[in-house]
């Protein structure tokens, strides 16, 4: 697969795009872009209500016909918004048990 992808940033799009991931920590900021960081940095100061409504707002768009660079930027930032929403959620009282 390497040779028929050619470089390693064709590789690494091809694999962000077929797994609906991105490289990207949105918590430390490893692999991301300043777009990305921008993006993850406004939404860590948010309320996870907040966070939560904006990814089902998302989810909602992904299905739809758009280009294909908006298609990966909606990826990315449901990449992002899902590990920051594992991040600041609220503790389940039974998970401590």
């Amino acid at each position: 697969m390497c040779d028929e992808l050619g470089n390693n940033e064709y590789m690494q799009a091809y694999v962000e795009e077929a797994g609906g991931t991105t490289l990207c920590s949105a918590i430390s900021g490893d692999g991301c872009s300043e777009k990305e960081i921008k993006y993850a940095t406004t939404w860590k100061a948010k309320s996870y209500a907040d966070v939560d409504k904006q990814l089902k707002r998302l989810e909602g768009m992904k299905g739809k016909k758009m280009k294909p660079n908006l298609k990966k930027w909606i990826v990315q930032r449901l990449s992002l918004l899902k590990q920051i929403a594992r991040e600041i959620a609220p503790s389940d009282p039974k998970d401590e048990l």
